[in-house]
């Protein structure tokens, strides 16, 4: 019994090395192009990445260092969110071990293979792993994000799987192997920077520690429960440890950014310790919209639809206007009007988890017995309940106003993130219960499949010819289109929803056929069954995936490498006029680049730019060339974020209350606005700003602070060249004949010369940062003021004199030393639980070998 006990974990480990293969061959088979023609995947928000990172990687390509700050972005900012490096980050090597293959099969492939490992472990069989790897890692989702370049996103996902494993095996009493894994997987977790999922996915492990605290309960062993607990625990810190660095650093920013709290109160709905309410609600999932889940297109799929997925509206158009003018005035519609009907603002496409998935959810609710059930059940509702959102505001507002950090993440719907990971986990069980036959009798299961299976079948048949008159099918838009057009766009979303439904039909109805005929004994193999149902999860998930990721957001490889070319070659102007939306955008920009390009040539020097073109503050096609008052991230200074929501942002009336109508030339003036790009995409034009401040210079007059309030109003008043706003008194200095001048321009150290012959005040057009900049005047260290809400100022003796900012972030430092004593006592209790299993592996050999001999 031994002997076969053995042979039978020594071919599910033979199998599970094969079944990895498979997934890296399936991960490359999904993303073909990236290895036929040179091809690579065009994502956005990378694209967006490129133009943040590009000062901050020139530098460390220079000079070697690792650069902490850039202006690239919002005026300045720390790069520790966008793509900072960091010493002895050890665990980073770990990570590209995992992720070999080309981009993005390498996310696909630790998304499939890290499910697979947790499956491993509940299941201890090959054929149970690779089912639930296919359930979960083809969710639709993931695919979604990976073409928008939310790469951050779908790499924390993928590393939720192997550390709920590793935690498994803490509460399986295999306590080395368990935390060393749990330690390694939740580094990975870390590394993978992407704290909101991190922080739903300690929701998932939170309903988990209460299940088993319960199934302790139960059997009496609270002691056990907290041994366990407490190991789980360690290894989390110690993982923390492995990450201090980012994590040290990003703590210390938080309370800056926009994620910490804000002392401005002139907005309306401000939440003074994170977020506002609006803001973290503004994408919130619609009640009817999680269907999605079941039915891709019940709600019409994504914000943006080609023309195909519209005949109706196309027919509509064609039968109703009566001249080529009318024709190509409501062509409009027919580009621009969107299928997707549902409550978020736009979005890119449907959490669509499979039609099969959610069938086996279902049936997993059922059969699935004990704390498996109740933990994946309660954190799929708790989930789907949070991500409504502003639609079910009662329990937002307890979430936003009393859990710990809730309100520091936006866009509630990512929520689903735990429903994308614990249906097909309960789906898993489902099939691995109809088989463990010890549990239920085999007519028990078939009689609650059985009915299961008739009542999902019958609510899509329901849905399918009652729907078109139970939704509407409609948005507010419509109603003040035409009648035919909104007629026409809503035949078009019920065609679609139709079509998905019947899809969804035809799924669920072969999946629940196999599993009967088996409990029927028609099918004799529960191997069948097992491939069966990976094979049509495999068509389903594949087929509506392709949708949204496909060949054609494959680009060459040059492009995606450098979004950012300033001359139109004619191969990429050939490749854009063949449709590609990537390639397109990509040659739309190039007279902007090249204009950019040519003012940093003609132009050296360090000074801002206001790009009008653009979006402003959402973009960084501006910040790869030069330093932008603009730029994109979702965490900047919370300071700069006031300045852009008063002095950008307001409207008229607001402004007009406050007495700055004209506030927005200040500001330009005050961050150093040399040029402003002005005119369309395809002829812009420069306006150089007269009236700039320049890079520093002397006031004469400094005025109070009083408030936050009060100093952001007061900076679009004041002669800035001559008053400035700081401290808590007024001061009197003299700027005659004083002068002030950048002499030397290294993002993290800026030298000026200054010469006054009177002590003064300097105001200088950098971002006031408290953590990390320290100012030396002639060698000695000074204080750095916050002036003009958002600047630094300093006091300044008279003379000649050297002034050097210097951007030294001591958490840094602090950080590399906890990083690298975590590294070591991790290496040694990897070390330690080797000689351990080693030594215990060497005494079973004697004793076998002894016992052999007597």
């Amino acid at each position: 019994m031994k002997k076969l006990l053995q042979k039978n974990q020594k071919n599910n480990l033979i199998y599970a090395a094969i079944m990895l293969i498979v997934f890296a061959v399936f991960s490359l088979a999904y993303n073909a192009p990236v290895i036929t023609g040179g091809m690579a995947l065009s994502q956005p928000d990378i694209i967006n990445y490129k133009g943040s990172a590009e000062e901050m990687l020139q530098y460390q390509k220079q000079t070697g260092e690792n650069i902490y700050w850039s202006d690239a972005m919002f005026g300045g900012m720390p790069t520790y969110q966008t793509g900072a490096s960091y010493d002895g980050y050890w665990v980073k090597k770990v990570d590209e071990i995992f992720r070999f293959l080309p981009r993005p099969a390498d996310y696909l492939f630790i998304l499939l293979g890290g499910f697979f490992f947790l499956g491993f472990v509940l299941f201890r069989n090959w054929k149970y792993a690779a089912l639930s790897a296919f359930l979960f890692g083809l969710g639709t989702y993931f695919f979604i994000v990976i073409e928008a370049g939310h790469n951050a996103k779908v790499h924390a996902i993928a590393y939720f799987a192997p550390f709920m494993a590793a935690l498994i095996l803490i509460f399986r009493k295999k306590y080395i192997i368990g935390f060393l894994l749990a330690t390694l997987f939740m580094a990975l977790e870390l590394l993978a920077s992407h704290p909101q999922m991190t922080y739903y996915f300690g929701f998932v492990v939170l309903f988990y520690f209460i299940a088993e605290f319960f199934e302790a309960l139960k059997n009496h062993s609270i002691r056990d429960y907290f041994i366990k607990s407490l190991l789980a625990i360690s290894s989390v810190v110690l993982a923390f440890g492995m990450n201090s660095s980012p994590l040290m650093a990003t703590q210390e920013y938080t309370p800056f950014s926009t994620r910490g709290e804000n002392d401005v109160t002139l907005f309306e709905d401000s939440n003074p310790s994170g977020l506002d309410k609006s803001y973290i609600t503004h994408w919130s999932y619609g009640k009817l919209e999680t269907l999605n889940l079941w039915i891709p297109n019940f709600m019409g799929g994504g914000s943006v639809a080609d023309e195909e997925s519209k005949p109706n509206l196309k027919k509509a158009l064609e039968n109703n206007v009566r001249s080529p003018e009318e024709y190509d005035y409501y062509q409009q519609y027919l580009y621009y009007l969107p299928t997707y009907w549902g409550d978020q603002p736009f979005t890119s496409g449907p959490a669509y988890q499979g039609a099969i998935v959610v069938f086996l959810f279902l049936l997993g609710c059922i059969i699935v017995p004990g704390k498996w059930k109740w933990w994946l059940l309660g954190s799929t509702l708790f989930s789907i309940f949070l991500s409504w959102g502003e639609n079910m505001m009662w329990l937002t507002d307890i979430f936003i106003d009393y859990v710990p950090l809730y309100d520091k993440f936006r866009a509630v719907s990512s929520i689903l993130v735990i429903a994308e990971f614990t249906m097909p986990l309960l789906a898993a069980f489902a099939i691995y219960y109809i088989f463990k036959k010890e549990f239920l009798k085999p007519l028990e299961i078939y009689k609650k499949t059985l009915y299961v299976s008739l009542g999902t079948l019958g609510i899509l048949l329901i849905l399918y010819f009652v729907g078109a008159n139970l939704f509407s099918f409609a948005t507010q838009v419509e109603e003040q289109l035409p009648t035919f057009v909104a007629n026409g766009i809503r035949a078009d979303r019920v065609a679609l929803f139709q079509a998905d439904t019947l899809r969804t039909f035809i799924f669920v109805a072969l999946a629940a056929g196999l599993i009967l005929a088996y409990l029927k004994k028609y099918i004799k193999s529960k191997e069948i069954v097992i491939a069966g149902i990976a094979v049509l999860t495999i068509i389903d998930l594949w087929g509506v995936n392709k949708r949204y990721l496909n060949n054609e957001d494959f680009i060459p490889k040059q492009w995606v490498e450098n979004p950012f070319p300033t001359e139109a070659s004619q191969r990429l102007l050939n490749e854009a006029q063949k449709g590609s939306p990537a390639l397109m955008q990509i040659a739309h920009k190039i007279p902007v680049n090249h204009l950019l390009n040519e003012l940093k040539k003609q132009n050296p020097g360090h000074y801002r730019v206001f790009n009008t073109i653009s979006s402003t503050f959402n973009e960084t096609q501006t910040s790869y060339f030069l330093p932008s008052l603009g730029g994109y991230h979702g965490a900047k200074l919370q300071n700069y974020q006031n300045v852009i929501d008063l002095y950008f942002s307001s409207d008229s009336i607001q402004m007009k209350k406050l007495g700055i109508l004209s506030g927005r030339e200040n500001i330009l003036n005050l961050l150093n606005t040399k040029f402003v790009v002005v005119g369309g995409a395809q002829k812009p034009q420069l306006i150089q700003n007269p009236a700039v401040a320049g890079n520093a210079w002397f006031v004469s007059q400094v005025l109070p602070q009083e408030s936050a309030d009060s100093a952001l109003v007061k900076i679009g008043k004041i002669d800035i060249k001559n008053v400035a706003v700081a401290g808590a008194k007024a001061l009197k200095f003299s700027n005659e004949n004083a002068e002030i001048n950048l002499k030397s321009y290294h993002p993290m150290k800026l030298s000026y010369e200054s010469r006054n012959e009177q002590s003064g005040y300097a105001v200088f057009s950098e971002i006031y940062y408290p953590k990390g900049w320290k100012a030396y005047i002639n060698g000695e260290e000074v204080e750095i003021l916050q002036t003009n809400y958002f600047l630094r100022g300093l006091e300044i003796p008279a003379g000649t004199n050297q002034i050097d900012f210097v951007f030294e972030p001591q958490v840094i430092q602090r950080g590399k030393t906890m990083m690298l004593a975590s590294n070591i006592i991790f290496i040694l209790l990897v070390l330690g639980g080797i000689f351990y299993h080693w030594k215990n592996f060497r005494s079973k050999k004697d004793d076998e070998i002894e016992i052999s001999k007597n």
